[in-house]
Formats: C-alpha cells, sequence, structure tokens
C-alpha cells in the first residue's frame, strides 16, 4: 500500500519570515531550538532527524514525541495501520509539533517502517538519523550527548552504529549491554540509534522480510560482519519500555523472568532467531548458540509458567517450522 505524506520540509527549517508562529512546546513552531545550530567536526544538529515508528499510538507517546521534538532539526513519524482515531491523535500532533506523518495503511512491520522513514530523511537532504521505538523517551540533553560521543569516539570511521545507555522506564533500572571485549556491542537495539545515512547507503536497508523481532540484531551483525564498530555512550540516557515480564519460580528456584508475549510475537521471534543462525553461523557461532539457548529456554517457560501457553506453543512450533524454511514477511492468519 502507498504511504500517505503529511507535507513537511526541512526547508521549514531555517525560513526566516515564519517567525510570526510563536513557540510551541519550548522550541519554534519549525523545530528550531536554542542552542540546535552548534556544530561538531563531522555533525550539525540541523543534519539530524529523528524517525519515530508508530502501531496504534497511546497518550504516552504523544509525550515522547513532545519530549523528542526540541532536541532534533527534524522529526518523521511513520505509522504503521493504527486506527482513525490515533492517526486523528498523531495529525493533531504532526500539526502542533511540526513534523512529518507518513501513513502506511497498514502494519508493513518494524523494517519497512523505518527504511521508509530514513529514504524520507534522504530526500529531505539529513545527513544523520536518530530512531526511535514509540515508547522510548529521551532525557533533557539526549541528542548533545550522542553527538559529542559520536565524534570523539576512539572508533573514529569505523563506527556505524551509537546507542544510549537504556533505563527501564517503570522502576529505574538499567538495561544491561551484550559486549564483545576489545569491539563494542554484540549488537544494538533500534530505538535510541544514532547513524549516518552514508551507512544506509553503504551496507544497505533494514531487512523488510524479517517484519518484526530480530530486525536490529541482523542489521548489528552485518555492520560488525562488515567490519564495523557499535557502540555505547554512557552520558545520554534513554527511558524504555521492554514490555510487560513477571517474575517467577519453579520449585524453589531463583526468580526468573518470564516475557509474557504474545502468540504471533513469538512466533516472529523465533521463526526470525531461526534465520539469523542459519544466515550468521559461521560468522557468529557464539551469538548464534546463544539464541537457540534462549529459544529453548523461552519454550519451557511457555510450557511451565506463561498463560494461554497451548496457542502460544503453537506459534513458537509454527515459528521454528517456516524458520528452518526460510519464509520471510508477515505471518498471513484466517
Amino acid at each position: 500500500m502507498r504511504s500517505k505524506l503529511t507535507p513537511w520540509r526541512k526547508a521549514d527549517l531555517t525560513r526566516s519570515n515564519l517567525s510570526g508562529l510563536g513557540p510551541v512546546g519550548g522550541c519554534n513552531r519549525w523545530g528550531r531550538t536554542p542552542g540546535l545550530e552548534l556544530k561538531s567536526a563531522g555533525m550539525a544538529m540541523n543534519d539530524l532527524c529523528a524517525i519515530v515508528v508508530t502501531f496504534h499510538p497511546g497518550s504516552e507517546v504523544m509525550e515522547n514525541l513532545t519530549t523528542l521534538r526540541p532536541q532534533v532539526a527534524g522529526l518523521i513519524v511513520v505509522d504503521n495501520g493504527s486506527s482513525a482515531a490515533e492517526r486523528y491523535a498523531l495529525h493533531s500532533a504532526a500539526a502542533t509539533l511540526a513534523f512529518e506523518l507518513i501513513e502506511n495503511g497498514e502494519n508493513l512491520g518494524i523494517a519497512t517502517a523505518l527504511n521508509i522513514g530514513i529514504r524520507r530523511a534522504q530526500a529531505l537532504g539529513f545527513s544523520w538519523v536518530l530512531l526511535f521505538d514509540q515508547d522510548s523517551r529521551i532525557t533533557d540533553g539526549f541528542t548533545a550527548a550522542m553527538q559529542q560521543c559520536f565524534e570523539s569516539s576512539r572508533w573514529g570511521s569505523r563506527l556505524a552504529i551509537l546507542v544510549p545507555r537504556y533505563t527501564d522506564m517503570r522502576h529505574g533500572s538499567p538495561i544491561p549491554a551484550d559486549w564483545v571485549p576489545g569491539s563494542g556491542l554484540e549488537t544494538a537495539m533500534t530505538s535510541g540509534t544514532l547513524m549516518r545515512l552514508s551507512t544506509f547507503q553503504q551496507q544497505g536497508a533494514f531487512l523488510d522480510g524479517l517484519f518484526i523481532d530480530s530486525v536490529d540484531c541482523e542489521y548489528s551483525l552485518r555492520l560488525r560482519r562488515a567490519g564495523l564498530i557499535l557502540d555505547q555512550c554512557p552520558h545520554a540516557v534513554l527511558l524504555h519500555s521492554p514490555g510487560s515480564p513477571t517474575y517467577r519460580t519453579i520449585l524453589g528456584s531463583s526468580p526468573f523472568v518470564v516475557d509474557n508475549y504474545s502468540p504471533i510475537r513469538r512466533y516472529y521471534q523465533l521463526r526470525n532467531r531461526l534465520w539469523i543462525c542459519r544466515h550468521y553461523w559461521l560468522s557468529f557461532p557464539g551469538y548464534c548458540f546463544k539464541l537457540l539457548i534462549v529459544s529453548a529456554k523461552d519454550f519451557v517457560k511457555i510450557l511451565l509458567c506463561e498463560t494461554g501457553n497451548a496457542k502460544k506453543l503453537r506459534f513458537f512450533l509454527r515459528g521454528v517450522f517456516d524458520g528452518l524454511r526460510g519464509r520471510m514477511g508477515p505471518l498471513n492468519l484466517p
């Protein structure tokens, strides 16, 4: 389905005759915020565009967009088939905050939505993008800290992706990252990712066929296989909501996390993990082995600890079957 655009132009950022529109949310109507004109050696803040993918957004998502907008020169929101009422709220926010809204009309998946947003940022003339999930919220000074970390990185031109420190917004605890000794991060989450658009051009787009789940993992492994580095900025903090996990025990065991994902998410998780293992086993055998171990643990947790486990296990096993035979794209349900 063709995406529908709510027009916005990068030229609006510097149009001097718009000053009469007045401030909105602490920034000028077209997004110019005091301090954003400062430049470093390789990045100017007016070259930075944020991309947010939405799917049935609630009021908290509008708050996240309001917090984000003053810290970036451009903002593109790509909506994946939300309801009419939800799209109306996004249209209202777009008018107030001066961002571009792209309506896909249906759920095209996180990978395709990100690709649409990134290509639109390219068309508008931006050089850098920040990628976000709808349930992430930046903190004060986020973009300035990310910019400084990227420009001063010890990895130089090998640095492909920079992510912030993640904090669970529910109880304020840090979300740990996985490191490869002497080589940066093992994989990087999509939300909070800062990258050059030249990296996207050289290394390719996110893999549309994965649809959702493991999209960021596949891209991370692709970059690392090309000899590039993923790193974390210790000075930028992103508040992130990792889902609705609970803690359970079995026969007196220590408490462990139960993720409580839906059946459809279980399908994509298993299918895409197996796809990654099939394509990256030779390059990253340790990581792929960990994916298989995690999947085996998930099976046991679903069987023993989660409600609705019969349906979840059916989708889990269907994901295994489709992953082994290489089926990609969205799952077509009757």
